[in-house]
């Protein structure tokens, strides 16, 4: 019975650290993307040429679509990251106990 509570917090525990994660990189993307229209706005009102914004959202406040887009790539990348690495732990431990069972 100990070692099934054990399991699980240890569940709850991946989980916390999974989702932390996710956001953090979720949160490093929108801080970046916010950076990025921040900047490049302000070129292009100093850009004779250009003279209007590169991006006018609908809602000004808001985050840009480019800035979306980032952190959803940023957040499947690290997903998928995240789960290569774990199927690829999987396989080399099966690997490791049969190579400890045979010899």
């Amino acid at each position: 019975m100990d070692a099934d509570i054990r399991s699980v917090v240890r569940r709850i525990i991946d989980l916390l650290l999974i989702a932390a994660i996710l956001g953090a990189v979720g949160f490093g993307a929108y801080y970046i993307g916010q950076h990025v229209d921040k900047t490049s706005n302000t070129l292009a009102a100093q850009d004779s040429e250009l003279g209007q914004k590169t991006y006018r959202p609908t809602n000004a406040s808001g985050p840009s679509r480019r800035t979306i887009e980032l952190i959803g790539a940023s957040v499947a990348g690290a997903a998928g990251i995240m789960i290569v690495v774990s199927l690829g732990s999987v396989l080399l431990k099966t690997r490791k106990r049969q190579r400890w069972h045979a010899t």
